[in-house]
């Protein structure tokens, strides 16, 4: 690995989302026993699929996005625009 990454990281940052992460899990694992942790095992696969994401993010030079930007831009600005053109996906018939 380039120690040069290793400088520029915010560590302090990367800790204090280490400590939201578990401060997260372990509010949500006593809040979720009657419902047999299942939102937990939902936020625990969310995080596993995050934290590679997350790495993989970091190690994209700069620059190689700074090239694509303007098409990742268009690409954003179409499926904005796709959304006003889209239903809803959940709706509610009943007034509770």
């Amino acid at each position: 690995m380039n120690r040069k990454l290793f400088k520029n990281i915010d560590w302090g940052i990367l800790i204090c989302v280490a400590l939201l992460i578990i401060i997260g899990l372990i509010s949500l694992y006593s809040a979720s026993e009657s419902a047999d942790f299942e939102e937990f095992k939902k936020q625990c696969i969310w995080i596993a699929i995050s934290i590679p994401i997350m790495i993989i993010t970091i190690l994209i030079d700069y620059d190689s996005l700074a090239r694509f930007s303007k098409i990742f831009y268009a690409i954003l600005i179409i499926l904005l625009i796709a959304v006003l053109f889209t239903g809803a996906v959940n709706r509610c018939n009943k007034l509770v």
